[in-house]
C-alpha cells in the first residue's frame, strides 16, 4: 500500500516538475526584443502553456485553475481586469446558465428521454444509426438556427437524456461517441453557410474589404456547402471507426423496446417542455427579426419554466443544476481576450504568414491550415479571425494566390481542436461530464490529420475549380 502511494506521489511530482520546466524553457528561447515580442507577451505564452499542461496532466482541479488564470494574466502580463473578465459581460454566461436549465427540464420532464429513445427507435435500434441520425438532424437545422451554441445546447440536452435512459455511464464509449458526434456535427456543419457563425461573417467581411468585393449568402454557399457537407460526414465517420460500440445490437434493440414502451403517453410535463423547446427553436431561428441573442432567449425560456401553471422548475430543482462549468468556460475564454489585448495575434501573423511566400496554392493552404490549428492553443476563433483574416488575404494577393482559398483553409484550421479550452462550444459539450478525455483527444487528433488530407485532396481542388 505504501509503495503504491509512493509511486503515485513520484508520478505527481514528475508531472508538476514537467509543467514548470517547459514554460521556463519556453521563456528563455523566445526572441524577446521589447518591440515585436515584449516581456508581457512572452509571459502570456508562458502562463498559457503552463495552464494547458496542468489541464492535460490533470494536476489541479480544472475549475480552480480556470479561476486562477485571469489573475495570472493580470499579475504577470499586465492585462487589465476589465479585459480578462470581459467575457462575463458577454452572452456566454446566459447561454451556459440557460442551456443547463433547459437540459435539466428535458431530463426531469421526460421529454429528453422520449426524443432520444424515439430517435434511436426510428433508426432501427442501431447505435451507429443513431450517430448518423444526430448528425443528419443537426445538419438539417444548421441553416435555420444560426447560433452554434444554440444547436449545441439543444442536442446535448437530448444526448444526456438518451444516455440516462439507456444507462450509458459518464465517460463510457457510447456516451463519449454520442456527445462527440453532437459537437462535431454542430461545429462542422456551420461551415456550410455564411450565417453559420459570427466568426465566418466577420472573417468574410474582412477578406471582402481587402479584395474590394461583397460576398453574398448564395455565393458563399456555392463555395462551401459541398466541402463542408463532406467534412461533416467525415467527423461522424471518425467517431464510428475509433469508438465502436461494445453494446450488442440485439440486446440494445430489446432494451430500447422495453424503455420506449415504459414511456407510455406524453405527460403534461412533457407537453409543456415540448412547447418551450419549440418556442426556443422559433426564437433562435428568427433572431434577425427580434434581435435577441441566444443567451437572452435561453434565459427567457428558463424564466418561463418557473411561472405558475408551467411549474417545470423550482428552487429545489434549481439546486440540482451544476453551474460550476461556467467558471471553467469563462476562465478559459480569458486566454483569447488577453492574447488579443497584448497583440500576440499580430506577432504570430508577422512570424508565420511570411513562410507562405513561394508556395503553391496547395502547400500554402496546408500551411495556413496548420497555422490555424496551432493558433487554437492560445486564441479563440473569433479573436484569431479578427486579427489574421486581413493580413492573410493581403499576403495572398501579393504572392499571386487566391485569397479566399487560403482564408477558407485557415478557418478549417480554427475549426480543429484538441483540448476543451480551445473552443467555447467544445467546453460546453465537455462540461456535461459524458466525454472521456482520452477518447476525445484520440478522435480530435485523427480529425486534425484527416482534415489536412481532406483539404489537399478535396476542398482546395474544388475551390480552385468553382472560383475560376
Amino acid at each position: 500500500m505504501a509503495q503504491v502511494v509512493d509511486q503515485k506521489l513520484s508520478s505527481l511530482l514528475l508531472k508538476a516538475l514537467f509543467s514548470f520546466i517547459v514554460p521556463l524553457v519556453l521563456y528563455f528561447i523566445l526572441p524577446i526584443d521589447g518591440k515585436g515580442l515584449t516581456h508581457h507577451m512572452a509571459m502570456f505564452l508562458v502562463v498559457t502553456v503552463w495552464i494547458v499542461i496542468v489541464w492535460a496532466l490533470d494536476l489541479v482541479n480544472e475549475i480552480a485553475t480556470s479561476l486562477l488564470l485571469p489573475v495570472l494574466y493580470i499579475v504577470f502580463c499586465a492585462v487589465p481586469a476589465n479585459v480578462v473578465y470581459n467575457n462575463w459581460l458577454s452572452d456566454i454566461p446566459n447561454i451556459v446558465i440557460g442551456g443547463f436549465v433547459l437540459c435539466k427540464i428535458l431530463q426531469t420532464s421526460g421529454l429528453g428521454k422520449r426524443l432520444g429513445l424515439g430517435c434511436m427507435k426510428a433508426m432501427g435500434g442501431s447505435f451507429v444509426g443513431v450517430l448518423w441520425g444526430i448528425t443528419f438532424a443537426i445538419y438539417v437545422v444548421s441553416p435555420v438556427i444560426p447560433t452554434v451554441a444554440g444547436k449545441a445546447v439543444i442536442f446535448s440536452a437530448i444526448v444526456v437524456s438518451l444516455c440516462e435512459s439507456l444507462d450509458f455511464k459518464k465517460g463510457s464509449r457510447e456516451a463519449t461517441a454520442l456527445m462527440l458526434v453532437t459537437f462535431l456535427a454542430v461545429a462542422s456543419s456551420k461551415n456550410c453557410f455564411l450565417t453559420g457563425g459570427g466568426d465566418l461573417v466577420m472573417g468574410m467581411n474582412l477578406v471582402d474589404k481587402v479584395l474590394g468585393t461583397k460576398t453574398g449568402w448564395l455565393e458563399y454557399a456555392s463555395w462551401s456547402l459541398l466541402p463542408a457537407t463532406i467534412y461533416t460526414i467525415m467527423g461522424c465517420a471518425i467517431v464510428i471507426i475509433l469508438l465502436p460500440s461494445k453494446v450488442n445490437v440485439q440486446e440494445l434493440k430489446a432494451v430500447l423496446e422495453v424503455r420506449y414502451a415504459e414511456l407510455g403517453a406524453m405527460t403534461t410535463a412533457e407537453k409543456k417542455a415540448a412547447f418551450l423547446l419549440g418556442l426556443t427553436l422559433v426564437f433562435l431561428i428568427t433572431d434577425k427579426f427580434h434581435g435577441l441573442t441566444p443567451g437572452m432567449v435561453l434565459i427567457f425560456i428558463s424564466f418561463l419554466t418557473f411561472v405558475p401553471k408551467m411549474d417545470l422548475m423550482n428552487a429545489e430543482k434549481l439546486k440540482t443544476v451544476n453551474f460550476s462549468p461556467l467558471f471553467f468556460i469563462l476562465g478559459c475564454m480569458a486566454i483569447g481576450s488577453a492574447g488579443n489585448y497584448l497583440k500576440v495575434t499580430n506577432w504570430m501573423a508577422d512570424n508565420t504568414f511570411g513562410y507562405l511566400e513561394g508556395l503553391s496554392v496547395y502547400s500554402a493552404s496546408i500551411a495556413a491550415y496548420i497555422i490555424g490549428v496551432a493558433g487554437n492553443f492560445i486564441l479563440t476563433p473569433l479573436a484569431a479571425t479578427a486579427s489574421f483574416s486581413s493580413p492573410l488575404a493581403e499576403l495572398a494577393l501579393q504572392i499571386g494566390l487566391e485569397p479566399k482559398i487560403l482564408y477558407f483553409a485557415f478557418t478549417y484550421g480554427f475549426d480543429n481542436y484538441l483540448l476543451p479550452y480551445e473552443y467555447a462550444v467544445l467546453l460546453l459539450c465537455y462540461s456535461f461530464g459524458y466525454i472521456h478525455f482520452g477518447s476525445m483527444v484520440k478522435v480530435l487528433a485523427a480529425r486534425i490529420v484527416l482534415t489536412g488530407v481532406f483539404l489537399f485532396a478535396i476542398a482546395v481542388p474544388y475551390w480552385e475549380w468553382v472560383m475560376k
